[in-house]
């Protein structure tokens, strides 16, 4: 697979060709930076979170506080309109005829300018009432200037607001309008009502009475609501044009809502009015508490990073320093000076194989200075063969200390793996027996597969299911481990997916037989058996040894046949008798392995 070859070649180029300390440098840098960017990533989201909910929440309040401020303010203006309304003087003129003289008509007039000038508020733009009347049929109230509170209906009778005027309501929000106040012109929202002579029935329609209300007073509420500098609030209707809003460019302008992120947009509905109060906020000004959290994220991982990497540089620099004295010490070996001396005042693993070590180099240097000077030229082939061997013990011994160190490291892959590379080699030694029990090979070949297994991680599963009473059986050593190579080798590494290894191990009529199936690529079933039968010039050695050595051991009945599985993959069929015991068969005691 491509991504298996890119990973080999990372590790063989890359991570194999660095030193030990710059390896545990970087081993640990990764295993403190990890966490600490996981858990920092996992605070910053969730604070993030929980800050834009707050942000959202208090808008949501701002916003129904708001609207709340403002239906109490057209409450108040209804409540006004109708104290007016129920005036006893207003009640007697909407109730009675036209006046039939001048008189009787300044004298209506006069009335109501003052009943309405008890109401009106002209100080301020922001609180900002202006109530009026207009009586039907009353043209002479167009000839007397002296108030502009009260005026005939002809005045409004072509605007559109009035032919939409309901009969029978409390109030009705006519929409935009501008008054002249001292010479200024003032923005309003304008309310009106019809109005009928309540005393004398008979009269279907008297006038109607219209409030000004100063459109100051809901811009201050607005912008005074504002969660940021930044932010723009404004009241649409139920068209969507804008009625309310501080910037006069948007009013009468339709407000097309449109999602952007960096927009923060909240609404909030008016139901008695209809309107609707919209807030536009940019999420760069709302988001300053989290932008302040972002820089301490920032800081604490930039610190973790620091305070990693002069960590991993300690602990590097304290695990390697004995593996570089013990290289340097091998190198003055290796140039034959065995007069070394090595100074370890640490009482851990490396104090033992450093104490080895030097007993190995003191029993070399002594097996070298008994040799006759008359054999120097074996004393130097046998020096070399001495160099060039592994004493199994020191390995064991060795690896069980990589194993002690790893586990305080808690590094349980690379515990597991050494765990197993010590079994493998033990279990193949096998002390040097050729034959060995069926239970020495399991254990052999699960080692490898362990190894294996950690290797190729999730690419790669495998079982072992043998029969309880073959366990004791002998069998000839390391027939097991090639077949399976073999299956990694050719099978499993051709094909995409995970691979998977099933060994068996049965007994039937006196004969033991193990199959090793794989789910890989699969091969030329007549081509593997004519390999193992030496039927072809194919350069596997390894299946054609196990095969010899089963045959050269067993009989030649016995040995290793090839079948194809029904999904994918082959199946590897070993056979070969069930014995305890040699005796009767032909056995080589050479210890050759």
């Amino acid at each position: 697979m491509p991504s298996e070859r890119l990973r080999t070649k990372f590790f063989n180029k890359f991570l194999f060709t660095m030193s030990i300390r710059s390896r545990l440098l970087l081993y640990f840098i990764f295993l403190i930076m990890l966490p600490t960017s996981i858990i920092s990533v996992t605070i910053y989201n969730k604070s993030k979170d929980i800050i834009t909910h707050k942000i959202n929440s208090s808008l949501e309040e701002k916003l129904n506080i708001i609207a709340s401020n403002i239906t109490q303010k057209f409450q108040a203006v209804n409540n006004t309109s109708s104290e007016i309304y129920m005036n006893s003087d207003l009640i007697h003129i909407l109730s009675s005829q036209r006046p039939s003289d001048t008189t009787g008509i300044i004298s209506e007039m006069s009335n109501m300018d003052k009943l309405l000038s008890n109401y009106t508020v002209t100080n301020n733009a922001q609180d900002l009432l202006l109530p009026r009347i207009y009586l039907f049929n009353r043209p002479e109230y167009l000839l007397h200037s002296f108030t502009n509170k009260v005026s005939d209906l002809s005045l409004i009778e072509k605007e559109k607001w009035y032919t939409l005027l309901p009969n029978r309501a409390e109030y009705t929000i006519v929409g935009l309008d501008e008054v002249v106040v001292s010479s200024v012109k003032i923005k309003t929202i304008k309310i009106a009502k019809r109005l009928f002579g309540l005393d004398d029935m008979s009269i279907k329609f008297s006038g109607v009475l219209t409030v000004d209300i100063g459109a100051e007073y809901f811009n201050t509420i607005l912008d005074q609501s504002k969660p940021t500098i930044g932010s723009s609030a404004f009241i649409i209707d139920d068209n969507k044009s804008i009625i309310i809003s501080s910037d006069e460019t948007l009013l009468g302008t339709v407000f097309e809502p449109n999602k952007r992120d960096n927009i923060l947009s909240a609404s909030e509905r008016i139901e008695p009015l209809n309107w609707t109060l919209v807030s536009l906020t940019p999420m760069n000004e709302l988001n300053g508490e989290l932008i302040s959290f972002n820089k301490v994220i920032y800081t604490v991982i930039i610190i973790c990073g620091i305070v990693a990497f002069l960590m991993a540089l300690f602990l590097s620099e304290n695990i390697s320093y004995p593996i570089r004295k013990l290289v340097k010490s091998m190198r003055v070996v290796q140039r034959g000076n065995f007069d070394i001396t090595l100074e370890y005042k640490r009482n851990d693993e490396f104090a033992y194989l450093f104490h080895s070590y030097t007993k190995m180099v003191g029993d070399i240097k002594e097996l070298i200075d008994k040799l006759y000077v008359s054999e120097v030229m074996k004393k130097e082939a046998e020096l070399k063969a001495l160099q060039a061997q592994i004493n199994p013990h020191f390995l064991y011994n060795t690896l069980d200390s990589v194993n002690w160190m790893a586990l305080e490291l808690n590094a349980t892959r690379i515990s597991t793996m050494v765990t197993s590379l010590s079994n493998f080699f033990r279990y193949s030694l096998s002390k040097g027996e050729t034959i060995i029990s069926l239970r020495e090979e399991k254990l052999q070949v699960e080692s490898y597969l362990i190894i294996q297994k950690i290797r190729f991680q999730e690419k790669m599963d495998y079982s072992i299911d043998f029969a309880s009473d073959i366990l004791d059986n002998l069998t000839v050593k390391l027939i097991l481990q090639p077949i399976v190579e073999n299956a990694i080798l050719h099978g499993i590494n051709q094909v995409r997916g995970k691979g998977m290894i099933v060994i068996t191990g049965s007994k039937s009529d006196s004969i033991i037989e193990i199959r090793v199936s794989d789910n890989g690529a699969g091969a030329d079933i007549d081509e593997l058996n004519s390999i193992v039968d030496n039927r072809s010039h194919s350069a596997s050695f390894a299946l054609k040894n196990v095969n010899e050595r089963i045959k050269h051991y067993f009989g030649s009945e016995y040995g290793i046949r090839f079948s194809s599985n029904e999904d994918a993959g082959i199946t590897v069929i070993v056979r070969f008798p069930a014995v305890k015991t040699m005796e009767g068969l032909y056995v080589n005691n050479d210890h050759s392995g």
